[in-house]
């Protein structure tokens, strides 16, 4: 054989072998290809670590993949009333292995391909972003809770943990992961975005242009810890206008289709759709399931009624939100039923939102695309939020939600004063019987 042509073939299969190699480990297994399911979930045990049964009815699906989008664990919550600082490496560390020995989450773990991206309480610090110093050390424990391998770019990547996956081949489902707090800009007024307006840093900025470069999946599933479409909602943390414009561009300029937005935080489920697919090509939805452990309800009793009347109408409606524990799932149909159904599923597994999207509606089509259509997200988004709220105290729905919410924030102020009145009492009763002790001694 002629050398060179030996060469070009040894050439050829070390090319194919790293070709291979470099793609088997973002190349997830499925169990059919014609029917793939994707469960997903976000925050994990901030009362206490009783085990959690929720994951158990996960693991009973059978799912394909489990995706965490955020606060696997509260690592910044101590005592009471809470701390939010990050606790030490040590401490960290104790409450993530707690947190995956679960039994429960376990049976999760060894049936079922586990993937995900942090959020801030996972990550180190309420709402914290490029600025938190700790970050590299709870990148390391973060990634050996999800089990990611030693030698894995996550752990030396620039700008964050971001990572994509394909489902079963490179055809059907791609999955990415965003990192939305390694290098994201901190506001200088909490529950704003004043001085703030990037997100994911210029190097998951450029890898993810890359990502829908050289995309080949009918669907791609963009995971995110918190909430992408909403901008008029008050307390929760929200993309930036610039950083949710930015990946608007990238879908259109790529023409990707079949995008559907993952998300967590928030502690309660919804599936919202984005009013304005002239800016987009189709239409955009997005599914978050949040909490696992813990809801809206779990802080302040019955407010969830509240919650979902003075929420605006721009991207659903109130039926659209589920405000107990939840988890997501997600199933992709191909071949003459090819779709995707979005699916919010309550603790005991039952399903309590539903939405079944054709592939059609997410096909991009460039026809459509027309920015100077007045859309109801060009509006101000106070605005918006606002004239939800004048609008429904009009229409006489949210007084009795109101009252709701005093009587229980009454409760919560007398619950708090109950349990500091019995500590007080039990460290004076320890006081005298210490006294009485040694008074004892001295006789």
């Amino acid at each position: 054989m002629n050398p060179n042509h030996s060469q070009k073939a040894l050439f050829l299969f070390i090319t194919i072998i790293y070709a291979v190699s470099s793609t088997a480990t973002k190349i997830i297994p499925v169990k059919d290809p014609n029917s793939i399911t994707l469960t997903f979930g976000s925050c994990n045990a901030i009362l206490g670590h009783e085990q959690n049964e929720i994951f158990n009815r996960i693991a009973e699906m059978k799912p394909d993949v489990f995706a965490w989008l955020g606060d696997v664990a509260y690592l910044d919550i101590e005592g009471f009333p809470p701390k939010f600082q990050f606790p030490g490496e040590k401490r960290a560390r104790e409450k993530l292995t707690i947190n995956k020995n679960d039994p429960n989450y376990t049976n999760l773990r060894n049936s079922t391909h586990i993937i995900g991206i942090w959020d801030d309480h996972d990550y180190g610090k309420d709402n914290s972003g490029k600025n938190f110093p700790f970050k590299n050390i709870s990148r390391e424990l973060w990634l050996d809770f999800i089990d990611e391998p030693k030698d894995s770019l996550r752990r030396t990547r620039k700008g964050g943990i971001y990572e994509s996956y394909y489902l079963g081949d490179q055809s059907k489902v791609k999955v990415i992961l965003l990192d939305g707090r390694y290098s994201r800009d901190e506001p200088s007024i909490l529950f704003t975005s004043i001085g703030a307006n990037d997100l994911l840093g210029p190097e998951q900025w450029e890898w993810l242009e890359n990502e829908f470069k050289e995309n080949q999946a009918e669907y791609v599933v963009i995971g995110s810890g918190i909430q992408v479409l909403p901008d008029d909602r008050v307390l929760p943390e929200l993309w930036y206008k610039q950083s949710r414009e930015k990946l608007f561009h990238l879908i259109r300029k790529y023409q990707v289709s079949g995008v559907i937005i993952l998300s967590g935080d928030v502690h309660y489920a919804e599936i919202m759709k984005y009013p304005c697919k002239e800016r987009i090509g189709y239409e955009l939805y997005e599914f978050t399931s949040s909490g696992l452990t813990h809801h809206v309800s779990t802080h302040i009793s019955l407010v969830s009624g509240l919650f979902s009347q003075i929420y605006s109408t721009t991207y659903n409606q109130p039926e659209d939100r589920y405000f107990e524990r939840n988890f997501g799932v997600i199933k992709f149909s191909f071949g003459n039923t090819n779709g995707v159904q979005l699916e919010a599923r309550n603790y005991y597994g039952h399903s309590v939102l539903s939405k079944q999207i054709p592939r059609s509606e997410l096909q991009f089509d460039e026809t459509i695309i027309d920015d100077n259509t007045y859309c109801v997200a060009d509006s101000n988004r106070f605005f918006r939020f606002y004239k939800h709220i004048a609008l429904s105290l009009f229409q006489g729905k949210i007084y009795l939600w109101a009252l709701v919410l005093i009587i229980a924030f009454i409760s919560v102020l007398i619950g708090a004063l109950i349990r500091v009145i019995f500590k007080i009492l039990s460290v004076i009763f320890k006081t005298l019987l210490s006294l009485a002790h040694q008074k004892q001694k001295k006789d």
